[in-house]
């Protein structure tokens, strides 16, 4: 069984949901930002979302404290954008602004840890983020880019993984958050794409999401 805490309703599962019917995994969604309470199965994915890990909401602030509780307690946890800053703070490592943002299909360059030696060092990835954190003490960096030293952890076992990145799109969920949050891109930043690029990146989808489908097979056995 798989729970996947979902933050805003333009942003969801997309990949892994088909990563999950491939391995027949069932999962159930839940609606972090309709409060639903908060529970885990033996996986949990702590997908994105418009808001950030220092914002002073109730569910934000319950999550970080689960997070800490279940990471203290050996669960296993795939933390994606928002996801991978709260996971951050749930480590006690600092989560801030970094005054820039990313969008669109940018390159990152992955390092060296056993989720990744089998996995191609540069990756073609979509990115929307502008929030950034410390690298936590009880975590090894594992993806970096020209935009942010920070792209990546994971735990030395692997049961942690956070990525600033969005592995899991899908040309549908690329278009839906296009429509509903593309005033994000109204943005003065060397590192944030145009509408019209984005959509043209479509064809990075499937090398992409071969990839996070096979961090989640390491994920699992980990």
């Amino acid at each position: 069984m798989m729970t996947i805490w979902q933050h805003v309703p333009f942003e969801n599962e997309a990949a892994i949901g088909e990563w999950a019917r491939m391995h027949g995994i069932t999962y159930c969604i839940i609606r972090c930002w309709e409060n639903d309470p908060l529970e885990a199965d033996d996986l949990l994915v702590v997908l994105g979302g418009s808001m950030s890990a220092y914002d002073d909401i109730g569910f934000i602030k319950d999550e970080t404290e689960f997070l800490r509780k279940r990471i203290e307690a050996g669960g296993k946890v795939f933390g994606i954008c928002l996801g991978a800053q709260l996971l951050a703070s749930a480590m006690g490592s600092r989560v801030y602004s970094s005054n820039i943002r990313e969008a669109g299909w940018r390159n990152i360059e992955l390092l060296p840890h056993p989720l990744t030696d089998s996995l191609n060092k540069t990756q073609c990835v979509f990115h929307w983020h502008g929030d950034t954190f410390d690298l936590p003490n009880d975590a090894l960096q594992i993806a970096r880019n020209d935009a942010f030293e920070n792209q990546a952890f994971a735990t030395e076992d692997g049961r942690i993984i956070a990525t600033q990145f969005h592995f899991e799109t899908t040309a549908e969920s690329m278009e839906k958050l296009l429509n509903a949050d593309g005033e994000y891109l109204c943005y003065d930043s060397v590192y944030v794409s145009d509408p019209q690029t984005i959509r043209q990146g479509i064809s990075n989808i499937s090398k992409s999401n071969q990839t996070l489908f096979a961090l989640l097979d390491a994920w699992v056995k980990s």
